[in-house]
């Protein structure tokens, strides 16, 4: 680590003493309960945790008060056109008038909304960031260039860009032009540095970087995190090929934080139980599912005392299950699926997984790709391609049946570019026959 970038590593904890040193014990305590999770400590915590949160709901929550806080079970699912339409009641009623932060999402698949959190809240969530981003080799003082559409969030104050060392790059200026620049300035930066970014921001670096033949590129990159949007498996490969580092993929939301990130080189993600319980529920009804199935992802805060957030409906859909990680067996999520209108089902009404995209990548001409399910059983493709016209298209479309059904109308439309959201993600799914 250069001496700046200790400097802003201890200036930053010495602040957090100063205050009392709240970030430091949070971190400290996430950093047990990840590490030793079946410690009877970790237990004990995390089962103290939900029931605080639970006791607290039913006694300052107008819209908890009838609820037995014994079981996490008896509690209502909810989701954001609930929380909007029953803000007054959900929040604490003995937090009205307490400092709070306000965190909204950014509507890109509908329409945005704010949730309050308590101080606490807060310093535990900087806390799991700090924890899960040291997990892949980013440590406070690093250089972090932001991937992101600036455009919608509020700029840093000089201080707090000081201390956080960001780099904001627009997603929505990302073009070729600018991917070449910005590989010229990961060149010359000779300090310790971190990406974290929408994942088809790196995929547009990884095809620029293909496209030129480049060779690798020594800059002192440690660290790559992908959010917000499925991170394709060749994308870790290609940034692995050019920057040597171990790219993974992060789970998490505006509204609630860090939920689960993948450990270097697995595909599975691991769950933040010290911050959060998570449930995987079925689609029909709200009783889990057993391990290994299919379902809605469904989210207790357990600091959010502010706006209790308990049983929280993501609107995302992923699998639970059993993976061995420090000597025991643990809970992960085996996947993270994505919003249920960014799922598509087959002629049948089977919901495929999103790796049916990776299909398209030994379909060389294509450099952009999106389907979109109109109906039960009609699909369009937009596809981005290098030539003019599509060599393989009959192909294509036989291959696809295959998998939607050989009933399946398919059809192709050839586009200059998959617009990006308002958010600046961008959609490679998109149902507008939600089943």
């Amino acid at each position: 680590m250069r001496v700046n970038e200790r400097i802003r590593n201890l200036s930053f904890w010495i602040i957090d003493f100063l205050r009392g040193g709240k970030v430091r014990k949070h971190y400290q305590d996430v950093k047990h309960i990840i590490e030793k999770p079946n410690h009877p400590l970790s237990l004990g915590k995390k089962e103290q945790y939900l029931n605080d949160l639970l006791k607290h709901a039913t006694g300052t929550s107008n819209y908890y008060k009838n609820i037995n806080p014994n079981s996490l079970q008896n509690f209502p699912v909810i989701n954001k056109e609930i929380i909007k339409l029953s803000y007054k009641d959900i929040q604490s009623q003995i937090h009205i008038n307490t400092q709070k932060v306000g965190v909204s999402t950014s509507g890109s698949t509908g329409a945005s909304f704010t949730v309050y959190q308590n101080l606490d809240k807060k310093n535990r969530n900087t806390a799991d960031i700090i924890y899960f981003s040291e997990l892949c080799g980013f440590t406070i003082g690093y250089r972090l260039y932001y991937l992101r559409f600036w455009n919608m969030f509020k700029k840093k104050n000089g201080l707090a860009s000081f201390f956080q060392n960001i780099i904001p790059i627009n997603v929505f200026e990302l073009s070729e032009e600018a991917v070449k620049k910005l590989i010229t300035i990961l060149k010359q930066d000779s300090s310790n540095k971190g990406m974290l970014g929408y994942a088809s921001s790196f995929d547009k670096i990884c095809k620029y970087l293909e496209s030129i033949n480049s060779k690798p590129i020594d800059c002192k990159l440690r660290s790559v995190i992908g959010m917000s949007e499925r991170l394709d498996p060749n994308t870790k490969i290609q940034m692995k090929k050019y920057f040597n580092v171990d790219m993974v993929s992060r789970y998490s939301n505006a509204e609630n934080g860090m939920l689960a990130q993948q450990p270097i080189k697995k595909e599975y993600f691991k769950i933040n139980w010290a911050s959060y319980y998570i449930e995987i529920l079925n689609f029909d009804n709200d009783e889990r599912v057993v391990p290994g199935t299919i379902g809605r992802i469904v989210i207790t805060d357990l600091f959010n005392y502010d706006t209790p957030m308990i049983r929280y409906d993501t609107g995302d859909i992923g699998i639970m299950n059993y993976e061995k990680d420090h000597n025991a067996s643990e809970l992960v999520l085996t996947k993270v699926e994505g919003r249920k209108m960014d799922m598509i089902r087959n002629t049948s009404g089977e919901i495929l997984s999103t790796s049916i995209l990776l299909i398209i990548n030994k379909y060389k001409q294509v450099k952009q790709r999106q389907i979109i399910q109109k109906t039960e059983k009609e699909y369009v493709f937009k596809l981005k391609i290098e030539e003019t016209t599509f060599d393989q298209e009959t192909e294509f479309i036989q291959e696809f049946r295959g998998y939607l059904g050989e009933d399946a109308d398919i059809r192709i439309e050839y586009v200059s570019e998959i617009p990006l959201l308002n958010s600046g993600k961008q959609r490679a799914i998109v149902n507008e026959f939600v089943a």
